[in-house]
């Protein structure tokens, strides 16, 4: 009788984590896909502009992401040009993958025509090693670090701003933390008038 209890309590505790476990992947699966509505648009601040395009390419992932940063005063000239593809990763937790287009000259049409990245395969792309992030729910929005201090990122979303850093230990939210030597490491743009989140 007492091992049949013992195992019943097993059983009941393994039901119950693995119910957390759901739980927890259906959260991250709902907050990927708020972030997924919220962070396409065109940015911009005095000097640059960055383009975040949504992508139907069916062949990379689900919410896959063309990230372009260009001059504010002509978009002819790209300072970067990422694909990021964003997922659920193991523990949960809402992972971005960052590549490059090994043929950019190609696909540079593709914010005018977004339906030229339909055809876009993993073959056409080749990846950051290194440059993953891992986003999450913030109280203001969101904030994605990168995984690796091999290439150091920290994003911010809240709102209509947008905000990165490619500086090493930048704080990943507006919290207590302060700059070294009160410089803010990030660049900071503002949602264009009149692009839709």
């Amino acid at each position: 009788m007492l091992a049949l209890l013992a195992a019943g309590a097993v059983l009941g505790g393994a039901v119950l984590g693995l119910s957390a476990c759901t739980s927890q992947a259906d959260l991250r699966k709902a907050e990927l896909d708020t972030l997924a509505l919220q962070l396409p648009g065109e940015y911009r601040n005095q000097h640059q502009t960055l383009t975040i395009l949504r992508l139907a390419a069916p062949m990379v992932g689900d919410q896959v992401f063309y990230v372009r940063e260009t001059m504010g005063d002509d978009s002819r000239r790209v300072i970067s040009e990422r694909v990021w593809n964003l997922d659920i990763a193991a523990g949960a937790r809402i992972r971005a993958i960052a590549y490059v287009l090994d043929e950019p000259d190609h696909w540079r049409g593709g914010v005018e025509d977004p339906d030229l990245f339909r055809s876009l395969l993993m073959r056409d792309l080749r990846s950051l090693p290194g440059c993953e992030m891992l986003w999450q729910k913030s109280p203001g929005g969101y904030t994605a670090t990168s995984t690796n201090a091999f290439c150091p990122q920290t994003w911010r979303l809240e709102g209509d701003e947008l905000s990165f850093s490619d500086k090493p230990g930048a704080p990943a939210s507006n919290g207590s933390a302060v700059p070294t030597a009160g410089i803010d490491p990030y660049f900071h743009f503002r949602r264009s008038a009149g692009a839709q989140p």
